[in-house]
C-alpha cells in the first residue's frame, strides 16, 4: 500500500493514512491558527498527536482532504465564520 503525503506551504510534511481526527478550533475564522490535527505517531505505537495549522497550511490540508472524497464542509465553514 502507497502511503499518502500531503506537503503544507510551512514545509511541514503530513502523511494523510495517519490523520485520524481533524477539528477546527472555536473561532476559527478570527484566529491566526485555524484547526487541529490528531494523528498516530510512526510506528502506531504511543498515543496520537496532535499540531495545530496555520491559515495557509489548514487551506492546504483541507483541499487535500476534499481531493480524496471526504466531506470538508464544516471546516470550510469554520475557516471563513458561516456557521
Amino acid at each position: 500500500m502507497k502511503e499518502k503525503f500531503v506537503c503544507l506551504p510551512s514545509g511541514t510534511v503530513l502523511n494523510i493514512d495517519r490523520v485520524a481526527f481533524v477539528s477546527p478550533l472555536p473561532d476559527a475564522a478570527k484566529r491566526r491558527r485555524k484547526i487541529r490535527v490528531f494523528f498516530a505517531p510512526a510506528g502506531s505505537s504511543g498515543s496520537p498527536m496532535s499540531m495545530f495549522l496555520d491559515r495557509d497550511d489548514s487551506k492546504a490540508l483541507i483541499e487535500t482532504l476534499s481531493k480524496l472524497g471526504l466531506d470538508v464542509t464544516a471546516l470550510r465553514r469554520a475557516m471563513v465564520g458561516r456557521k
